[in-house]
């Protein structure tokens, strides 16, 4: 029997814990030759302990085994390498999901079936957005909320950890972990698994093992979608100041003002068609970041300011 566990990190989030969480219970397994068995991994970034009560009565049922832990020190890698380090000794396997998040019945199946066919050492899937029905239709053409897509088994140079299972014989044996100094900044996966393809970590993509994500109202506006951009390229300089080289800096900064420079040129496509005219901001917002990170510049989303403007944002990403 194969022993996976998976980490949820949380932060104030009743309704989305109690979603995913029973959305754990009810993982299937068709193929008795792979019978695995789950540990669910609740590690509360709120040092108030407020998703006690949402685990209690997962606990209590006795369906599903949970470990819940409280990880005070407010930091999204502080609560990630808490979860790494719960993890028991005998899973072979560890899984992220954001608790923003739920899978359907086979999703864990599906993931160990990619491992076993690809001896990878992390396989990583798809998040599904779900609309609100009143969701803004210009939004949704767009696409922006849609996640990477690739064939299926096709090998990878990077994963995010909203989707993700991970060899923990790789992780102890390299002892890799996640990197504090990004506590409120966001990026810290996109340097894990930069670091982590740096070991010899083999991922491959899952087409069969989505996971599906509540988009709220609240992230439906260009502000939030430009602070995420803008965030997402200026994680990817901090990235390369605090773990690359300085010729490494160089080649990301010429690389943001080509891409900035490419979605002003894409600016015009905001008359005539929504999926391009997104392209276009993202382009720019992210162009903009990654110069702004590369001369040194900061921006904390997940700084208690930054929460307390979007209590939506998931403490995991």
């Amino acid at each position: 029997m194969i022993h996976v566990a998976i980490i949820i990190i949380t932060y104030r989030r009743h309704q989305g814990l109690v979603k995913l969480l029973a959305g754990l219970e009810r993982q299937q397994c068709h193929d008795p030759a792979r019978i695995f068995r789950l540990t669910a991994i609740v590690v509360d970034n709120d040092s108030a302990g407020s998703a006690a009560a949402s685990v209690e009565p997962f606990k209590s049922a006795g369906s599903l085994a949970v470990r819940y832990i409280v990880e005070p020190t407010q930091g999204i890698p502080f609560a990630r390498n808490a979860g790494i380090a719960a993890v028991p000794d005998d899973a072979g396997f560890f899984c992220f999901i954001d608790d923003d998040e739920w899978p359907g019945p086979t999703w864990v199946e599906e993931l160990l079936k990619t491992q076993r066919a690809t001896g990878a050492d992390c396989v990583h899937g798809a998040v599904i957005p779900v609309y609100p029905e009143d969701a803004s239709a210009w939004l949704v053409r767009s696409r922006i909320f849609d996640s990477w897509q690739f064939e299926d088994r096709a090998p990878l140079k990077a994963a995010a950890s909203n989707n993700v299972l991970i060899s923990t014989d790789f992780i102890r044996r390299t002892g890799l972990r996640f990197d504090n100094r990004m506590r409120m900044t966001g990026g810290s996966d996109y340097l894990f698994f930069k670091q982590a393809a740096a070991l010899g970590m083999r991922i491959v993509w899952s087409v069969a093992a989505p996971v599906y994500e509540d988009v709220p109202k609240s992230r439906m506006t260009l502000r939030w979608i430009c602070q995420r951009q803008y965030r997402f390229g200026n994680s990817f300089s901090i990235s390369e100041r605090l773990a690359g080289t300085r010729m490494g800096l160089i080649k990301r900064t010429l690389g943001g003002v080509a891409r900035a420079g490419l979605g002003v040129v894409m600016l015009p496509a905001l008359l005539f068609s929504p999926y391009y005219a997104m392209r276009a901001i993202v382009h720019l917002l992210r162009g903009a970041g990654i110069i702004a990170g590369a001369y040194g510049h900061t921006y904390q989303e997940y700084s208690p300011q930054g929460l307390a403007r979007d209590r939506s944002t998931p403490a995991n990403r």
